[in-house]
């Protein structure tokens, strides 16, 4: 426990008056009060010497504020996507008793540097009961959750403050500010969850034991029996194709209970004495998606008060399983979903009890198991949505060296990989893209038209689109080719993608398969591209190019402290 001066707790106090009630205040260090509670937060939980970056980044956005107006952080700047800055939850009722909090951050498009503080503070005392910190200059999510204290006070709010730097805005001041929230003093067994869960088959490890899953899958334009089992997805959804300049709908099955510490005040009525808060964030790339007040009138209908019992509530948003059965899901609608999006979901319930005290339960994904079964918080996996990648006409190499568009391959057809070897296609993805693209040009005049984070097989390895240049050497059918031009079009129709690998559980790319051969060039398949990303991010050097150079000394004690771990 710290025990803060009456300065200290004075300054709290101050930031408790100006949060907006959304719970989020954005920092303007033209107000001293508001850098002092920066640096209060900063100090509490990040050593100076091991950091100087984070308390630069602080000093670099105060002299911007100075100088000009501060700069809000955007809202949305990639379809619906949207930064968020969340306390997922307090959770109160440890088995230990103790308490602790846990918080996550998530840019659009990512970002090159973030930090994350959260404290608990004590409402009577005023004194820190429990924090933790963490930064990250590698990813596009952070989550923190503070260490357990021995405190048993359950009258508590939480802080958490933020910092973000993003490699395009490398000569720019950081964006930071706190988020804020309250406790929920009401003790609740976890959610049961039926859906979504893994309902594909693990393998099983030499010793006869099952390999777990890392993600729940979902397949976006699949069939209907491609879920579950042997399969490649635990869900899939068969429907259309959206028309041209429409986004996939990204669905998830939701269906479970929680059993809350007393009856729910009856009738259950939405925004009433019901509420809930659901969205979705995007570990790929950054942001997340909320649903639309229409959507969630929709979600809401599918929640009751059990029979039987009524301190339980009950929900049922189901799967499809057909195309005249095709399930009840959270939908949501405008999220521009790329090929092989990672999302965490998280969605929370409040309700008013029969003594009209408010409970909460929360569902959330997380890497973490779950420790305590009476904190109102269930864990799931994250969630990999699976999409496209190359243009429809993109001529593949089969396994007898003729030529097939992309988009007419189907699961089972032979393809040529790397080194002429043979690999089957486990499954295929395709759907409507409308917008830029690149045209990839070799000095020999071959051409291919791709989304920016598809992999390619360079003489150095596999490298993403985007970070290709005039001049890197690729390894095409042929032999080797240099890139003469690279271009941004213009494109509207649909795009395809391969897996010739079974899954992304897959550590390194392999020689023989993971690859494919799309107009000459050597290709990564849809699983390549996770890999591809865990190599980079593990690569210090590619890492302290994305960040600004105040940063560096940050980022080199960051990789030395996760080679302890």
């Amino acid at each position: 426990m710290t025990t803060l001066t009456i300065e200290q707790k004075e300054l709290f106090a101050y930031i408790d008056s100006i949060i907006p009630n959304d719970g989020h205040l954005i920092y303007d260090f033209k107000d001293e009060r508001q850098y002092e509670f920066a640096k209060l937060l900063t100090s509490l939980t990040y050593d100076q010497k091991e950091y100087p970056g984070v308390y630069r980044g602080l000093e670099l956005m105060k002299e911007f504020h100075q100088n000009k107006e501060p700069k809000p952080i955007v809202e949305s700047s990639d379809g619906e996507w949207q930064n968020m800055f969340k306390i997922p939850g307090l959770n109160l009722t440890k088995n230990d008793g103790t308490i602790s909090s846990n918080g996550l951050a998530t840019v659009v498009g990512g970002y090159s540097s973030m930090n994350l503080s959260l404290i608990v503070q004590s409402k009577a005392s005023g004194n820190i009961l429990a924090s933790g910190f963490a930064n990250n200059f590698t990813d596009t999510i952070l989550t923190v959750t503070t260490a357990s204290s021995t405190s048993t006070e359950i009258d508590v709010k939480s802080y958490m403050t933020y910092q973000f730097t993003m490699s395009e805005e490398a000569n720019d001041a950081p964006h930071a500010g706190v988020v804020k929230r309250k406790d929920n003093s009401q003790t609740t067994a976890d959610p049961s969850i039926t859906h979504p869960s893994n309902q594909r088959t693990p393998k099983l490890n030499p010793q006869g034991d099952p390999i777990p899953f890392n993600n729940i899958k979902i397949g976006l334009g699949r069939a209907w029996t491609d879920q579950g089992g042997t399969s490649q997805f635990d869900y899939a959804w068969n429907e259309p194709i959206p028309p041209a300049g429409q986004n996939p709908k990204g669905k998830i099955p939701f269906v479970g209970n929680v059993v809350f510490s007393s009856g729910i005040s009856s009738p259950l009525e939405f925004n009433t004495n019901f509420l809930l808060n659901i969205y979705v964030v995007d570990k790929t790339g950054g942001g997340g998606a909320q649903l639309s007040p229409q959507d969630y009138d929709k979600v809401a209908r599918a929640f009751s008060i059990d029979s039987e019992n009524s301190a339980q509530l009950n929900w049922s948003l189901v799967p499809g399983t057909s195309t005249s059965d095709p399930g009840n899901p959270i939908v949501f609608g405008k999220v521009p979903w790329a090929s092989d999006t990672i999302t965490h979901f998280f969605c929370e319930m409040d309700v008013v009890l029969s003594d009209n005290s408010l409970a909460s339960a929360y569902v959330e994904s997380s890497g973490s198991s779950d420790s305590d079964p009476l904190d109102g918080t269930a864990y799931i996996k994250p969630i990999e949505f699976i999409w496209h990648c190359l243009t429809e006409e993109s001529l593949v190499t089969m396994g007898d060296g003729s030529k097939k568009i992309i988009k007419e391959i189907v699961a089972g057809d032979e393809v040529q990989v790397n080194g002429r070897k043979t690999a089957v296609v486990q499954w295929t993805n395709l759907g409507i893209h409308k917008g830029e693209i690149l045209k990839i040009t070799t000095v020999s005049g071959k051409e291919v038209y791709t989304s920016d984070n598809h992999v390619f097989i360079t003489v150095d390895g596999g490298r993403i689109a985007k970070e290709l240049s005039e001049g890197t050497t690729l390894l095409m059918s042929d032999g080797t080719e240099k890139i003469a031009s690279i271009k941004n079009v213009e494109y509207n129709g649909l795009m395809c993608n391969l897996a010739t690998t079974e899954g992304p559980e897959e550590n390194q790319m392999h020689e023989e398969v993971g690859t494919f051969y799309a107009n000459d060039f050597l290709v990564g398949d849809v699983n390549a591209q996770q890999v591809s990303k865990r190599h980079r991010l593990s690569d210090i050097n590619w890492v302290k190019k994305q960040v600004p150079e105040y940063l560096h000394l940050d980022v080199e004690n960051y990789f030395k402290a996760k080679s302890r771990q």
